[in-house]
């Protein structure tokens, strides 16, 4: 489990630089790894389904997929904005998984891993953070999204 954190550490500490995704929910600006995304379309229609997976309950289709919600919105106590919200496709080791954003078009950012420090945050999981235009943004962990940080380890 410790070598676990220590590689990904190490893989952090190696990277030069990390191109993130930021997007926005509820007016928070947030972020992922490129890598961590597997794109960005139009919402659609959210198909409710009985479910004990916390924060997951619904689904979505896109184009021939369809995929579980997974309502980070909710997780972090707020709602998504705008006339027409966005399908951020998250990577996930489960599987793709859709998440609502913002209709703010996410932009695509390069980051210096000198930048990266720890993040503050204990309501989601996330790589770290870092500081644009005076403003803090979390990077969030999508592909561990639902998990807790004994489980992500454990892995």
């Amino acid at each position: 489990m410790l070598r676990a954190a220590r590689q990904q550490e190490q893989a952090v500490a190696a990277k030069p630089s990390w191109s993130i995704v930021v997007f926005s929910i509820g007016g928070m600006k947030l972020a992922a790894r490129t890598e961590d995304v597997g794109g960005v379309t139009p919402w659609g229609d959210r198909i409710p389904v009985p479910s004990r997976t916390p924060f997951v309950g619904s689904l979505v289709k896109r184009d021939k997929e369809v995929l579980p919600v997974y309502d980070l919105a909710s997780q972090l106590d707020r709602e998504a904005q705008g006339e027409s919200m966005l399908c951020l496709v998250a990577r996930h080791v489960d599987g793709p998984m859709a998440i609502c954003i913002d209709a703010d078009i996410p932009s695509l950012h390069t980051v210096d891993a000198a930048q990266i420090r720890p993040s503050r945050r204990q309501d989601i999981e996330t790589v770290g953070s870092f500081t644009s235009d005076g403003e803090e943004i979390d990077i969030v962990a999508l592909q561990r999204l639902g998990k807790t940080r004994h489980e992500s380890l454990r892995q």
